[in-house]
């Protein structure tokens, strides 16, 4: 940087006019404007009285190899007060450079600048919404009221982000668009008239500008820059918990090799997406610390991964094209499971913790005492039982009855792993469907048979002693929110607030009527 330029940046910065620096050194003005336009240098004596006027040193001043003008001044300078300068140059500049404009030409700027800000809006709020999401859901262990905060508030700091960011994006595409154009424009018209002063310092001021960016925009960019960190930690973490898992979930494919060699394609697979999981690590972790990156090697890496990626899904869909998929169950040892409970009023037993599409057999048996029930399924007993629990829907008590694994590793290892040397696959997609025997007698019967009605509409096909009974769907609907609790034993409701009232209508369907209540306000239905 020349002597000129230096000598320029630094009236500029002490907020000096050309005027007021020939007074403090006793020349003229035109001669600080030939100086700073590097046509003539001061006198040696001129020199020194600009070093101590300015807080630098002689050589500094007169040594071209110094670029930056910052290096110039004393390291006691207050940093606060340049960036607040050249925030004050900036807007300077907008104003001088509309003021000179035609209007059809600021109005253009202005309509694209505006444009730009709603494409950037229109982005950064769907970014922030995706975001926003993907890590609240980190904390589906939390209640729903505290992840819905937990999301509005990283959806607030994420669009606080993303308004730095715009403006950011906004004001150098102003810059680049319109003010660095105008710079140069105003700079050709100089070399015409260098005798012009006040030309010279626009001409001057546009060389600086060009030279260094806006100090104001590189501390708000370093802002971003930290919340943009800040994020990457986070999915940093992400990813070396499912870096762990896959490791583990490597180290299981290994020791399963023996059974079938699909688990070697498996592992292999595994491995290929821990090598980019850890790539991406490394990378987010030099990102965080500024530390450099070896991109080909990473590229390298990824590439080669990938590959492995590919071979071993397609050698994996070979290998499961040759297996035999068993769905109902028929390798497997079953024997009648059977559970006893009694009898209560108004009792309702369910299959599964679900009514729906359940099917039951009810047996009646005479030789047994009124109230004694006697539930019964077919179990493999090694690796299910089943169980019960009490239960209750529209103020009636439920026996849910349902079955559960005892130790799915032990299922794992005894009937999947050893039929997978015969290609056989045992998905027991179609096991436990058999109905749940209910056995009472024909007085109990008839009352779990009723209390079941209350709540579904129910098909039922009765030979000799036994009755099918096939659940299809629920008796009561609630339409319009329901705010109230509904009694299925002598379908009442009760109200939790007197201006709210529901409209009984009855469908009829081949299973029977079906109740619909539509609800609703008082208010809202006068």
């Amino acid at each position: 940087m020349k002597f000129g330029d230096k000598l320029y940046e630094l009236r500029k910065k002490n907020g000096y006019s050309q005027e007021e620096l020939a007074d403090k050194l006793g020349v003229s003005r035109q001669s600080v404007s030939k100086w700073e336009s590097n046509s003539t240098y001061p006198e040696t004596d001129k020199i020194i009285q600009i070093a101590n006027l300015f807080d630098c040193s002689m050589d500094d001043l007169i040594n071209d190899k110094v670029v930056d003008v910052e290096s110039t001044l004393r390291k006691n300078k207050n940093e606060s007060k340049n960036i607040w300068d050249s925030l004050l140059h900036f807007i300077t500049d907008t104003v001088t450079m509309f003021s000179k404009m035609k209007f059809s030409e600021g109005f253009k700027c202005i309509i694209e600048l505006i444009i730009l800000g709603l494409l950037l809006a229109l982005f950064g709020n769907i970014i922030c919404g995706i975001f926003s999401s993907l890590i609240a859901n980190i904390f589906k262990f939390l209640s729903i009221e505290k992840i819905h905060i937990i999301k509005e508030t990283l959806f607030a700091i994420f669009s606080l982000v993303w308004f730095v960011i715009a403006v950011i994006v906004l004001v150098h595409t102003f810059k680049l668009r319109y003010l660095n154009n105008y710079q140069e424009t105003v700079k050709e018209e100089l070399k015409d008239d260098s005798k012009n002063d006040v030309k010279n310092e626009i001409n001057i001021e546009s060389k600086k500008e060009k030279d260094k960016p806006f100090e104001f925009l590189s501390v708000l960019a370093k802002i971003v820059i930290f919340f943009i960190k800040f994020v990457a930690f986070f999915i940093l973490v992400g990813f070396a918990f499912a870096s762990i898992g896959l490791i583990v979930a490597s180290v299981l494919g290994i020791a399963f090799i023996p059974t079938h060699i699909i688990f070697l394609w498996i592992t292999l697979l595994l491995i290929a997406l821990s090598i980019i999981f850890v790539q991406i690590i490394i990378l987010l972790i030099n990102f965080i610390f500024n530390r450099k990156i070896k991109i080909l090697a990473h590229v390298i890496v990824f590439v080669c991964s990938l590959v492995v990626i590919g071979v071993s899904i397609g050698l994996i869909g070979v290998s499961v094209q040759k297996f035999d998929i068993v769905r109902d169950g028929s390798g497997l040892n079953l024997e009648t499971e059977t559970i006893e409970v009694k009898y209560k009023d108004n009792l309702v037993i369910e299959s599964n913790g679900d009514g729906l599409s359940n099917q039951y057999k009810y047996i009646i048996d005479n030789n047994m005492r009124d109230g004694d029930i006697s539930l019964s399924r077919e179990i493999d007993k090694r690796y299910f039982e089943i169980y019960t629990f009490d239960d209750s829907k529209d103020m009636m008590p439920v026996i849910q009855v349902t079955e559960s694994s005892k130790d799915p590793f032990i299922f794992f290892k005894e009937v999947i792993l050893k039929n997978l040397k015969d290609n056989k696959i045992y998905t027991l997609e179609d096991y436990g469907n058999d109905p749940l025997v209910v056995r009472a007698n024909e007085n109990t019967i008839n009352k779990l048979k009723n209390n079941l009605k209350k709540l579904y509409l129910i098909e039922e096909k009765k030979k000799n002693n036994e009755i099918d009974i096939t659940v299809h769907e629920d008796r009561v609907y609630f339409f319009n929110g329901f705010d109230g609790e509904y009694n299925a034993i002598n379908d009442t409701i009760h109200y939790y607030d007197e201006g709210y009232r529901c409209k009984k209508e009855i469908e009829a369907t081949s299973y029977g009527d079906k109740i619909i209540y539509n609800c609703n306000w008082i208010e809202e239905d006068e």
